[in-house]
């Protein structure tokens, strides 16, 4: 099993430093467990963002133990009853909710009504009564956000307007609207300044001298001798079946074998390894970045996979 390291001070940190670098309303997205870092981080954000974001009703049901500030849900979803929650309107099917927030299609093609569709979608939203607090868009990436940005700006709305994630607040401050959606970077990964909130780690559960020819775990055989030191983690705490490294008493460790459920194992050899010793999965040894690259993957994913028997700690 993984322990994850949730460091608060990281974490207010990296809120107040997103918060320097705009005037305008902050959203904390702290959808998918708050990308790893468990809803409960809200207890520790309410001092420093306007409201937040989720993916689902249910979502929102498990934050609203931690804050009474709204809660946009950015997916289609059932209502939960609870009139501080905002939900995402695309069409006439969302409109049974009483608080409501227009997602535009501005050029990312995956949710939303066009530009060109708003005015009448509109006046549908006043007739059934639902109350509108915003309209809202989505960038694909920089390089679009500029076209996305124009065709969104040009809606004639009295509404509140928001369109960037945290990955975008380096674009010119008219970009940022009346409020910006706070992700990733929340969770320290986009800007040099920001600091990682998540370390993960495990122990050594036994070391072995294993000679040339033996196998080492499954399917695996030793093509020279080597010592192996067994860990508590394995691919149900998010450690893929692919090669991966662990940080163990300064120095990086390279898995042999296959991964297996709950343990994997790496070559310790030459290195003064016992039982108990720590190993790093996520650290400032092992950042996040060069994980998810030995995965060819993106980090959101890695943070993401972290799942419930890992078990949390906040300090």
């Amino acid at each position: 099993m993984l322990t994850l390291n949730i460091n608060i001070d990281n974490l207010i940190h990296n809120a107040r430093l997103l918060r320097s670098k705009t005037t305008a309303k902050l959203c904390a997205v702290v959808k998918a467990n708050a990308y790893g870092h468990g809803i409960q981080i809200a207890d520790y954000l309410n001092d420093y963002v306007d409201c937040y974001a989720v993916s689902s009703g249910d979502e929102a049901i498990s934050l609203r133990q931690y804050t009474s500030k709204p809660i946009l849900v950015l997916c289609p979803s059932e209502d939960v009853g609870d009139d501080n929650v905002i939900y995402s309107a695309m069409n006439e099917l969302d409109l049974i909710h009483k608080q409501i927030c227009i997602k535009i299609n501005s050029g990312m093609n995956r949710l939303g009504i066009l530009p060109e569709e708003y005015a009448a979608f509109e006046q549908k939203c006043k007739k059934s009564g639902a109350h509108i607090d915003s309209i809202y868009t989505h960038f694909s990436d920089v390089d679009n956000a500029h076209i996305q940005f124009k065709r969104f700006a040009e809606i004639k709305t009295p509404y509140r307007r928001h369109a960037c994630a945290s990955n975008f607040l380096h674009l010119d401050a008219r970009f940022h609207l009346d409020m910006v959606r706070c992700g990733l970077a929340l969770y320290g990964y986009g800007y040099p300044e920001l600091k990682p909130v998540m370390s993960a780690s495990t122990q050594v559960y036994s070391v072995i001298e294993v000679k040339k020819g033996e196998k080492i775990g499954y399917s695996l055989q030793a093509d020279t001798d080597m010592k192996v030191a067994v860990l508590g983690a394995g691919y149900a705490d998010s450690v893929r079946r692919s090669k991966q490294k662990f940080y163990i008493n300064g120095k990086v460790c390279n898995t042999v074998g296959n991964i297996c459920m709950d343990m994997c194992l790496v070559n310790v050899t030459d290195l003064d390894v016992k039982r108990g010793d720590k190993a790093e999965f996520l650290s400032k040894n092992i950042c996040g970045e060069a994980v998810a690259n030995e995965n060819n993957t993106i980090v959101y994913e890695i943070l993401t996979s972290f799942g419930s028997r890992c078990r949390r700690i906040y300090e």
